[in-house]
């Protein structure tokens, strides 16, 4: 084909037949323009494919992390949750005088499990996100309101990360330390300790961790 424009070219120059030899030439030269364009198009829609690849394998990839955190959470934090609390308030009704418990060992029990995750942190998977910020592929996300929706979901688990650190209470360990371990019942108290614990749970820096904690639960 080359090789034909060519001897096209070398016989009208020959012939001196310069307006067809223009012609010739402009058409030329549009056909390299078109066949450049049709190039430039061809890799512009490799690039948005792969582009489009990218960005489904992102979003699978942020969908299945927020779906395992969330198990977690339902099966660790929201499960113990609601016990949690009612633990934490009886302990409340104790210090503050309007609750004499029956069964102390139950009871002694019950407010030990008022610190199940006091200590604990959840920071999940931060992975996908991190990934797509230090890369600058956010951008790969071609949905405004999607992209802003995952911009404020992590935004707003950092923020309650360090919240929580702040809000955090020694509840657990204060308990830890008044409750002796008895190793013939792994969830109860040795009897003897019962008296100590019990005034121990009067005081007013106890009422204030579970001020702390039932904040933070």
């Amino acid at each position: 084909m080359i090789k034909f424009f060519k001897h096209i070219r070398q016989r009208l120059l020959t012939e001196n037949k310069f307006s067809k030899y223009l012609i010739y030439a402009i058409g030329e030269i549009v056909l390299v323009v078109i066949g450049i364009l049709i190039a430039l198009s061809i890799n512009n829609w490799n690039e948005k494919n792969k582009n489009v690849k990218k960005e489904n394998k992102y979003l699978s990839n942020l969908n299945m992390e927020i779906i395992n955190d969330s198990l977690t959470l339902e099966r660790s934090w929201f499960k113990n949750r609601k016990k949690k609390i009612e633990s934490l308030e009886l302990a409340k009704k104790y210090v503050m005088g309007n609750y004499i418990p029956n069964d102390t060992f139950l009871f002694i029990n019950n407010v030990g499990f008022g610190g199940i995750n006091s200590k604990a942190s959840f920071y999940g998977s931060s992975r996908t996100y991190t990934e797509l910020v230090s890369t600058g592929n956010l951008s790969l996300i071609s949905n405004d309101y999607i992209r802003d929706l995952i911009v404020k979901y992590y935004s707003y688990k950092d923020f309650l990360d360090e919240y929580s650190k702040n809000i955090r209470s020694e509840y657990a360990t204060y308990v830890n330390s008044i409750k002796v371990y008895n190793s013939k019942y792994g969830d109860s108290i040795n009897i003897v300790e019962i008296p100590r614990i019990l005034n121990k749970m009067k005081t007013d820096e106890f009422r204030s961790l579970i001020n702390q904690e039932l904040t933070y639960a």
